[in-house]
């Protein structure tokens, strides 16, 4: 057995060439190393430090591959908050999904990061106005493989909610007969018009929306023409159903009320089949929807009497909303225009002894013309008519106001038209139909005979109808009390000339002929030492819509068009919101109106954004 042994040391001493460190069978003998050797574990320790080694590249591998899942899944998080508020943005229209996806891949492209990206998922919710995203990116591993860990997924979501806003917006075109002089105009307004239309239309913005199980229209738009009054039957676009006095219904009023114009007792008001204002009379047959201002001239006593009565303010109706009491009067509805009262007469008076000559072949004008003269006929001073008017022509009713004195029977004094073309309510504009709909009522503007700009301009009238028209209430109700998003409400008025008074026009000719409507100083004051006129009753008007507030408030946009009168300018800026752009422009050409309505366009589209 020893010689074995031996011979097993010998065959290991001369295998590790141990005799060239001089250890010899004998010598390993001597220390013990052969021993020692058998007992000696440190071969175990390369195997811990593989071990270390492997868990060591695994750690630092899992730091570095981390770190890379934290970057994926910030650039994919940030992805996903661009597409989610670009979703918001465009919900409700057809391009949700595009956008989405769209701006998804600007901000994350495909193999980005050397990534595999599964999404964007979306989930879009119309009822909660909330859009929706998830995606999930895959990368390779580096030394985590080590561990076996090939790949790392992460996954992100977002979630935006639209922030609505809608548009109400009223356009207020001037109809008087300059804006036909030449025509060009008025077809230069209508294009204008109608590119304001496309431009709103055409925005990103959704038009409609369902919150909480009720449908609202978000781009809703009205239409009010106007000369020296405004039509109230609805737009030819919405009914062409002819006036008729067997259709119009009586709504009764309890407890009974005066009337405003006759002081007698009433307790019914009517309301006719073209149109929703309630009136304090029925009209008679071939009634054109004219309605006189809400207006009581205090101030004035009829013609001759002294003194005059004290103005009261608080009784007119005619710069205030809705149905109920201003001041003493109750004005629970509108008095209509008749035809003969406030319309012009064609013909001429004949020429024989019956008339005088001051109305032989004189033309004839309607009956406003002559109850607002205060011009006796020198050749009859007998005729119990109104200050020497025709025997044909009634006397003036007890309760009617003179108009100033003056004002004349001739033909250039007779009463200025009713215009044929109606009210367009706000209309929601949400698809194409609905918005030809508006684009058909502009386009009816102009269109020879039966439509043309005539009469003369009050701009108060024009101003208070689009106001009406915009908010909610009666008698135009279109508009929501209140939304449950932001709302822009808008009144764009564009008019070429100043404030004229006439027979006939809404005010019953009471402020006089011409320019000096705007401007008289007999009718008392509106406040301290304002001045009771036409140009100071719409600016008053002009600070109500607009509020206490006008950054809140009504927007007014004001385009004054081929008119260079400064004194008109300084009025008209007065109106609207703001005295520059983009509230007021002076448009002396079509090119410079195109510009104009072109940047109160931009302006409103701005107002919709989502905030």
């Amino acid at each position: 057995m020893m010689a074995k042994l031996l011979d097993t040391r010998s065959a290991v001493s001369s295998r590790f060439g141990l005799a060239r460190f001089g250890l010899t069978r004998s010598g390993l003998t001597r220390f013990g190393l052969i021993g020692r050797f058998g007992r000696d574990q440190r071969g175990s320790v390369a195997v811990w430090v593989g071990i270390a080694l492997t868990v060591f590249i695994g750690c630092a591998g899992m730091a570095i591959d981390t770190a890379r899942g934290y970057m994926v899944k910030a650039r994919l998080s940030q992805a996903l908050d661009a597409a989610a508020l670009a979703g918001a943005k465009s919900l409700g229209s057809d391009n949700v999904n595009n956008d989405i996806n769209m701006f998804f891949a600007a901000n994350f492209p495909a193999g980005d990061l050397d990534a595999t990206v599964d999404g964007p998922h979306i989930d879009t919710d119309v009822d909660t106005n909330t859009v929706s995203v998830n995606a999930k990116a895959t990368i390779d591993s580096t030394l985590m493989s080590v561990l076996g860990f090939d790949t790392i997924t992460v996954g992100a979501a977002a979630t935006a909610v639209r922030g609505l806003n809608g548009l109400d917006v009223v356009i207020a075109i001037d109809m008087s007969g300059s804006m036909c002089s030449p025509c060009t105009k008025i077809e230069a307004a209508e294009t204008a018009a109608k590119t304001l239309i496309d431009t709103l239309y055409a925005d990103p913005n959704p038009k409609s929306v369902t919150l909480n199980g009720i449908d609202y229209s978000l781009l809703n738009i009205g239409m009010v023409p106007w000369n020296a009054k405004v039509n109230v039957r609805y737009n030819a676009a919405v009914s062409t159903d002819p006036y008729d006095p067997a259709a119009t219904t009586a709504l009764t009023i309890n407890p009974p009320f005066a009337n405003p114009v006759t002081g007698v007792m009433q307790n019914e008001v009517y309301v006719t089949n073209i149109s929703p204002v309630r009136l304090l009379s029925i009209p008679p047959a071939g009634w054109n929807g004219g309605v006189y201002a809400r207006y009581i001239d205090d101030y004035r006593a009829p013609v001759g009497s002294t003194p005059a009565v004290p103005n009261d303010e608080s009784n007119d109706g005619d710069l205030k909303l809705g149905y109920t009491r201003f001041g003493t009067k109750d004005w629970l509805a509108f008095e209509p225009i008749p035809p003969l009262e406030g319309e012009p007469i064609t013909g001429t008076y004949p020429n024989n002894n019956n008339y005088g000559a001051a109305w032989k072949n004189s033309q004839k004008s309607c009956r406003q013309a002559y109850w607002n003269d205060d011009v006796a006929d020198p050749d009859r001073p007998n005729w119990a008519s109104d200050n020497g008017a025709p025997p044909s022509i009634p006397l003036a009713p007890a309760y009617w106001v003179k108009g100033n004195p003056g004002q004349g029977y001739a033909s250039t004094s007779d009463c200025t038209p009713t215009l044929t073309h109606g009210i367009l309510p706000l209309q929601g504009v949400h698809d194409a139909d609905s918005k030809q709909l508006v684009v058909n009522s502009i386009d009816g503007l102009y269109a020879p005979p039966g439509s043309v700009p005539k009469g003369n301009t009050n701009a108060p009238q024009g101003l208070y109808w689009a106001w009406e028209v915009l908010m909610a209430g009666e008698p135009f109700n279109e508009a929501k009390a209140s939304t449950p998003f932001t709302r822009t409400q808008a009144i764009v008025f564009l008019t070429d000339g100043q404030i004229t008074g006439q027979n006939g026009d809404a005010y019953k000719g009471v402020f006089g002929p011409d320019n000096g409507a705007g401007t008289t100083n007999k009718h008392g004051k509106i406040s301290g030492t304002t001045n009771n006129n036409l140009n100071e009753r719409l600016k008053k008007l002009a600070a109500s819509i607009k509020g206490a507030d006008p950054a809140k408030g009504v927007k007014i946009y004001v385009v004054q068009y081929d008119e260079p009168s400064a004194s008109l300018k300084t009025l008209l800026q007065s109106v609207a919101t703001e005295p520059g752009a983009p509230y007021y422009y002076q448009a002396n050409d079509s090119a410079a109106l195109q510009t104009a309505f072109k940047k109160i366009a931009a302006s409103l589209s701005v107002l919709r954004l989502a905030k």
